[in-house]
């Protein structure tokens, strides 16, 4: 049983989808505001957010910290970014940001969904500097190069290379310490890793049932502080360093005393 089909709502013919990643990035779309979703998605969405709050705060918490990390970024004079797994497009983008701050800047979305794709292609149909190309994380060589990638890494100014919440949908069995030194070796130095993951040491609040949990995230796999640090291999974290999303350079009232939510999020650089 995965994120999908937490409800026992059957799908009607109209409801088949192509694949499972697709229907985990319309759940997803649905916690985060967006519009994508079919019917079955959103009773799956809403079931979520009565029996496992703290799974669509995490989600939420996840996208406040890409739109944070970006604006961060940005300040920092970075003006490319590659943004794998992007998901549905849901305001504000990372193109959106990236280039008000930098008109001239480039942002390359990747996703391993074709219907993403074509929503995001839609999106920034016209828009200068704004890209789409089809790929899967797991096949990280594949991905770099594609000629938008290449044209990015291959310009040696800092890329960055956004991984927000994807790597728990990849197994070990996948290798994701493999596929994200490829990531970070391919990009020039002074270029950054944002990088969100689910957590397996962050407990959950009270007020959510253990067995949706349980089943809204069985398609996942859950990992450490340590794990996730991990996944920076010798780039030099950004100060505070990994923590719980919100924390991430939060504002008092995004972050302040609240409580740790069960998704950390972190930046690094390649020194």
């Amino acid at each position: 049983m995965t994120i999908e089909n937490v409800t026992s709502q059957p799908a009607g013919d109209s409801d088949v989808l192509e694949s499972t990643n697709a229907r985990q990035a319309r759940v997803y779309d649905n916690f985060i505001g967006g519009e994508n979703g079919l019917a079955t998605d959103r009773a799956a969405g809403a079931w979520i957010r009565m029996q496992a709050p703290g799974l669509v705060a995490a989600m939420q918490a996840n996208r406040a910290f890409l739109s944070r990390a970006v604006q961060w970024l940005t300040r920092q004079g970075v003006d490319q970014f590659i943004d794998i797994g992007s998901g549905f497009p849901v305001s504000p983008n990372t193109h959106e940001i990236a280039l008000s701050a930098s008109p001239s800047g480039s942002v390359v979305y990747c996703d391993v969904d074709p219907t993403v794709g074509e929503r995001t292609r839609a999106l920034i149909a016209g828009q200068a500097g704004a890209s789409f190309v089809l790929g899967d994380i797991r096949n990280p060589e594949e991905l770099l190069a594609q000629p938008a990638v290449q044209g990015l890494i291959r310009s040696g100014r800092p890329v960055a290379c956004v991984l927000a919440a994807v790597l728990h949908f990849v197994p070990e069995s996948a290798d994701p310490a493999r596929i994200t030194a490829v990531l970070r070796d391919a990009l020039p130095r002074g270029s950054y890793l944002v990088l969100s993951h689910v957590a397996s040491d962050i407990p959950w609040g009270d007020g959510n049932d253990e067995e949706t949990l349980k089943r809204a995230t069985e398609d996942m796999y859950l990992r450490t502080q340590e794990q996730v640090t991990g996944f920076f291999g010798d780039f030099e974290l950004v100060a505070p360093g990994v923590v719980s999303a919100p924390h991430w350079r939060g504002s008092e009232e995004t972050a302040g005393d609240g409580p740790d939510l069960a998704i950390y999020g972190g930046v690094g650089r390649k020194i």
